[in-house]
């Protein structure tokens, strides 16, 4: 009983999620863009310049999952690149398209575990990939969001007010919770945890062991620094992204003016509060490309771009889902 009424509140959640993202897309389509416009741009896009996007989109993924062996390999689990990005392709595929209960994280962590990759290692490293991704995007927002304010048209730098304030705390948030998440203090309250949860069940042990293997991390800063930059460096491919995608819809749109809205935009789209990327995306970027003076019409284009691309670049995955399932060929150990 209680199952069914698990799944059934699942599908109605993505049922509303779904009426959302279909609502903001309308409002969008039918108040504030140019619907000529956009089939014209659509029609006459440049081939070359949406392949160039998605290949630098496709390169960004390599790098995604090579960090990822970075925070594995530290804790002395061995993993190929081909698997790491192989169970990074099928996360998203999950995520997008197939009928899973699990999160595209947890498939992700699942694929790769097993007898000399323990589970809740696994889990502890996409957690922490996560938590520095999301300190990176924060960072980078804040930089873009400074950048925005010299580059805003006259009268708009008013509007970012709430906004300045908004991304100020997130990156503040970010960065003390990780760095309370590996203090000294956080150790001795799950040394306190794992007394409590000792001999409570296979589900509070395995508990126990994920909080403990993510604040190892704490003896491995060289690795974190490292994926921390690499993280901000990353923070430029939906930069160059934006760009190309604007280049092959003939539209004007400097590299600066992508820099200083695109990092804000993104970190805003990952905020938690939202039902969905579809419509929140687009709604933003008409809201920020357009203090650099971008019309509704190709913001909006834009931000679509940016939704279908990272729906395209997933694709492969379906290869591998084909090819070896979510778990792959000659995986026998099931997922924790």
């Amino acid at each position: 009983m209680k199952t069914a009424r698990a799944e059934k509140s699942k599908a109605w959640g993505r049922l509303l999620r779904l009426g959302i993202s279909v609502g903001l897309i309308l409002v969008l389509v039918f108040f504030l863009v140019d619907l000529e416009e956009t089939w014209e741009r659509l029609k006459n896009a440049d081939p070359l310049f949406l392949a160039l996007m998605l290949l630098w989109l496709t390169a960004d993924r390599f790098l995604m999952s090579w960090k990822w062996t970075l925070l594995l390999r530290c804790r002395g689990m061995a993993i190929s690149q081909g698997e790491a990005l192989r169970a990074y392709y099928l996360g998203t595929l999950a995520g997008s398209f197939l009928p899973t209960t699990l999160g595209a994280d947890a498939l992700r962590a699942a694929a790769v575990s097993g007898p000399r990759r323990p589970s809740e290692l696994v889990a502890a490293s996409v957690v922490m990939e996560r938590a520095l991704g999301l300190v990176a995007s924060a960072l980078a927002g804040l930089g873009a969001l400074l950048l925005l304010t010299r580059l805003a048209i006259a009268g708009m730098p008013d509007r970012l007010g709430m906004t300045t304030a908004l991304t100020v705390g997130l990156a503040a948030l970010t960065v003390l919770a990780l760095l309370l998440s590996l203090s000294r203090f956080s150790g001795r309250l799950l040394e306190a945890l794992d007394r409590k949860l000792a001999d409570r069940g296979k589900l509070a042990g395995w508990l126990s062991k994920f909080f403990g293997a993510y604040h190892q991390y704490r003896r491995h800063p060289g690795v974190l620094w490292s994926f921390l930059v690499l993280s901000l460096l990353e923070q430029a491919a939906p930069i160059l992204a934006n760009w190309l995608a604007a280049r092959a819809l003939h539209y004007d749109l400097s590299l600066l003016a992508s820099a200083a809205v695109t990092p804000v935009a993104i970190a805003l789209a990952r905020l938690p509060v939202w039902f969905s990327a579809f419509g929140v995306v687009e709604g933003l970027f008409v809201f920020f490309f357009g203090l650099v003076g971008i019309g509704a019409t190709q913001a909006f284009l834009l931000g679509l771009a940016t939704n279908v691309s990272s729906i395209v670049i997933s694709l492969p995955g379906l290869y591998f889902y084909f090819t070896g399932g979510l778990r792959g060929q000659g995986r026998q150990d099931p997922p924790a």
